[in-house]
């Protein structure tokens, strides 16, 4: 996935931002299914004299183990706990530690 802004609004523009997930299911059971994700993300300096380019940007490589489970027919819950693995950011920077998410699939 690429992001980049096509404008700059008071002088500001946010760094570019290239996203790239590979993973992987395993059917544990028919409405159970395990899920891995490797997911890098690349995120250029932000730019123009409202940015802090030497605060901004930075790279990182997280794993995401997770799952999906079938509760009715054509609708499915999941969730994965994203835990970085590498992690390096331009100057102070919050990060976090690890991330959940959950959603849910339905078919209409």
């Amino acid at each position: 996935m690429w992001q980049q802004a096509e404008s700059e609004r008071d002088d500001f523009k946010p760094g570019r931002k290239l996203g790239a997930d590979v993973g992987m299911s395993y059917s544990a059971t028919p409405d159970l299914n395990l899920l891995l994700q490797l997911n890098f993300q690349h995120k250029a300096k932000d730019s123009g004299a409202n940015a802090e380019p030497a605060d901004s940007g930075g790279h990182s490589i997280n794993l995401s183990p997770g799952f999906s489970y079938r509760v009715a027919s054509g609708t499915q819950v999941y969730g994965f706990l994203q835990k970085p693995i590498y992690q390096y950011v331009n100057g102070a920077q919050l990060t976090a530690d690890w991330s959940v998410a959950f959603g849910i699939n339905t078919l209409f």
